[in-house]
């Protein structure tokens, strides 16, 4: 059985192909859309692993609201060396959160590109980011093989244009990846670029000669791919191109954009009014980075800034997203806001846990605002794949959205001037990339 997977950033989905019927397959049984998994891992204490929904649940019910509780652990022995004294046994210690059922891992393929993220340590286990993402890979396929009934024999795994603009990184994370599948036992894989796969998938109905640009736009990264169409099945490949901007990086502009002085921004300290190190609040750029909060060190710094802050209410708010684990809550009221505001002219984002409380109104056109960075990055992206195919808007035939954020109103307001409404096609915004590494998987047979 040859399969197509699509390994994304926030969310994965496969598929099969046998010539005539594409078949996605229900990776995630737990979720509603069983066929869309979440691309999240939870360790257990124990080293159970768990993916998808599953994964989300598992973390949400042993660790939101819980408060966090830290004690000094005995890690073993080190010799010491004093001038005076000469070398001694020194007992260490490290204060960990005694009772954290289990630890979840979301967008573990942005950490790709990550050169600092070499390892980590789960509950005294160390694990490298491509041992982390081959428990994934491993798990997902043993539930295609459990689901089909039969083995897999081959897989084209998608991956993004670029991982990085910066060659080295790109190559590094490339590399992990090819690590990631060889230790999770994958059969015989091979990569083919997500947009490239997206344009296999329109492909099979394609029924005239046609230039389609591909627009894949996913929780990571923007991808573009250009290709000929010949409408008797024969293709070229004319030019692609990406930029690491993803819904990820859309959500974080709202939290930082807009939510801060929900949690201690702009509070002034003691007689002297000294402003709150900026350094803190920076950690909520991510969910992931919001626990690192809870680190003593920080927990000291909220706490001194409640006693003699100008602003205890949000500092206390502050607290209780860190202590209490609402990271992640949070992070997800915010994408709810945020798909919201694809149908919507504003989105209130409201969240009320612990000594968390607010409701802060979000218009679109101010949303526009934030993005507008990335918007411009996007739109170069496009017009550097159209010079590299040689290629005018107007001699684009199709232009082909995919991925979540392909449906973010200034994306597709954007592609609309460029190439005219009429040209623009929504696939399946979560399984038209799996559908494509299907076909290719088939191909290749």
């Amino acid at each position: 059985m040859r399969v197509g997977l699509d390994f994304g950033t926030t969310n994965s989905s496969a598929a099969v192909y046998d010539g005539e019927r594409l078949t996605l397959l229900p990776l995630d049984p737990v979720n509603g859309s069983p066929s869309i998994m979440r691309s999240t891992l939870f360790m257990t204490r124990e080293g159970a692993a768990y993916i998808g929904r599953a994964a989300i649940n598992r973390f949400t019910e042993g660790n939101v609201g819980r408060e966090i509780e830290y004690e000094w652990r005995y890690i073993g022995d080190a010799e010491v060396t004093f001038a005076d004294f000469g070398t001694v046994q020194q007992a260490l210690y490290v204060k960990v959160d005694a009772n954290a059922p289990g630890r979840l891992f979301q967008s573990l393929k942005t950490g790709l590109r990550d050169k600092s993220f070499s390892r980590t340590n789960v509950f005294g286990t160390s694990y490298t980011l491509e041992e982390l993402i081959a428990i994934v890979l491993r798990l997902i396929l043993e539930q295609i093989e459990t689901t089909m009934g039969q083995p897999v024999t081959s897989m084209v795994v998608g991956r993004p244009v670029h991982y990085s603009l910066t060659p080295a990184l790109d190559r590094l994370a490339f590399e992990r990846m090819q690590a990631a599948c060889q230790l999770a036992g994958l059969p015989e894989v091979t990569f083919l670029a997500e947009p490239t796969a997206a344009a296999l998938s329109y492909a099979r109905t394609a029924r005239s000669a046609q230039n389609v640009l591909v627009f894949d736009f996913g929780g990571g990264t923007l991808d573009v791919t250009i290709m000929h169409l010949d409408g008797h099945g024969g293709r070229q490949l004319l030019a692609t191109d990406g930029v690491p901007v993803g819904g990820d990086l859309l959500d974080q502009r709202i939290v930082m954009g807009r939510l801060l002085h929900h949690f201690g921004d702009g509070a002034t300290l003691g007689a002297r009014r000294l402003p709150f190190p900026t350094h803190v609040l920076d950690h909520l750029s991510e969910w992931q980075t919001i626990i690192e909060l809870t680190q003593p060190n920080y927990l000291a710094i909220i706490e001194e800034a409640i006693a003699i802050g100008d602003r205890p209410k949000e500092l206390k708010a502050l607290r209780s997203l860190v202590r209490q684990n609402y990271g992640l809550p949070l992070y997800e009221a915010v994408e709810d806001a945020k798909v919201r505001l694809s149908e919507a002219p504003e989105s209130v984002l409201s969240m009320h846990h612990g000594e968390i409380a607010f409701a802060e109104r979000i218009p679109r056109w101010d949303f526009e605002r934030l993005i507008g960075p990335d918007v411009r990055a996007v739109e170069k992206c496009i017009d550097r794949t159209l010079a590299s195919a040689s290629l005018r808007p107007a001699e684009i035939d199709v232009v082909l959205r995919t991925g979540g954020s392909s449906r973010v109103p200034r994306f597709v307001k954007m592609l609309t001037e460029k190439f005219g409404p009429a040209k623009l096609q929504e696939m399946d915004v979560f399984t038209g990339v799996a559908s494509g590494l299907a076909v290719a998987a088939w191909e290749q047979g």
